[in-house]
């Protein structure tokens, strides 16, 4: 046995080299591998080059302002993720065995775990009574990558998601709501009335990287200039709290908004929809536990709103 791990240590690199190329290989930057890892990026370069003298090859190439693998790298890398990920099994069967308790990591938005994870939590916990379930809530999807995440929901297109596997959880249906108190002071409002609508009290959801539906797309069909006057939230809950108090008009989206209508907290005030390829998903990587993920992703594809909607 002795003999076996000596070789085994003489033949291969320097486990920390290792480490850091798979880090850089998986997020295709140097940054976000030293980020992760937290140690400076001129680290993960220096271990990035040792390996590639040990080895005699090149892993990386510049494209753009992405790294891209070459074949050598390419071959690493899926070495050391295979064999990690074995081990990473191996690890967690004899910890389940010594009676700990296996964990579940969901990551999403403070948004969509309000209005869409949370009244399904119960549901969630049923499918996985022998998992303890974390949830992870961030506006950034940079920390949905990390390897304790095994689900996360996402707004944009499948193409944003490289090597990841996603399914579809709500295509983007977007259109005006308020409450019926709003309603009443403006009724117009529910008729595309130009001078209701120069009138109504906007809400505002700051522009993001992902390029959603705002107030100038609906209104570009209109012919009407919206006002940029009113106040601009930087996340959907506390704009749609806002709405429901009667205090302005807000973007609804399918899915979000549905308990509200359905209870008549909230009134939709047209009939027409904005529609795009965009949506929000069910994010995963492909060596995610299958049985555990498909379970999850069962009780969050399920569009049936919740009996009532989230308390603020």
């Amino acid at each position: 046995m002795k003999a076996a791990m000596r070789s085994l240590r003489q033949s291969l690199p320097p486990l920390n080299a290792l480490a850091v190329f798979e880090a850089a290989a998986r997020h295709h930057s140097f940054t976000r591998a030293a980020a992760e890892l937290n140690i400076a990026q001129s680290a993960v370069s220096r271990h990035v080059a040792n390996l590639e003298a040990d080895l005699g090859v090149t892993l990386f190439m510049r494209s753009g302002n992405r790294l891209a693998l070459t074949n050598p790298g390419e071959r690493l890398a899926e070495a050391i993720q295979s064999g990690l990920g074995r081990i990473r099994d191996s690890v967690e069967a004899i910890r389940r065995r010594r009676g700990e308790a296996e964990s579940f990591t969901i990551a999403c938005t403070y948004a969509m775990a309000h209005d869409w994870l949370m009244p399904r939590f119960g549901r969630l916990r049923a499918v996985l009574p022998k998992a303890q379930l974390r949830l992870i809530t961030s506006d950034s999807y940079l920390n949905f990558d990390a390897d304790d995440v095994d689900l996360s929901i996402r707004y944009g297109e499948p193409s944003d998601w490289p090597g990841l596997r996603s399914r579809k959880l709500l295509a983007e249906e977007v259109f005006p709501v308020c409450a019926p108190s709003m309603l009443a002071e403006l009724p117009g409002l529910a008729k595309d009335d130009r001078a209701a609508w120069q009138q109504a009290p906007l809400l505002h959801l700051a522009p993001d990287a992902q390029g959603r539906v705002d107030w100038l797309d609906w209104f570009g069909d209109l012919g009407i200039a919206p006002s940029q006057h009113g106040p601009m939230f930087s996340a959907y809950t506390p704009m749609l709290q806002e709405a429901l108090a009667g205090r302005g008009v807000a973007l609804g989206w399918r899915g979000i908004v549905d308990p509200y209508l359905e209870t008549g907290q909230l009134v939709r005030l047209a009939n027409r929809s904005l529609t795009s390829g965009h949506g929000f998903h069910v994010v995963h990587r492909a060596d995610a536990r299958e049985a555990l993920v498909e379970a999850v992703i069962d009780v969050l594809v399920d569009v049936r709103p919740p009996a009532e909607p989230p308390i603020f």
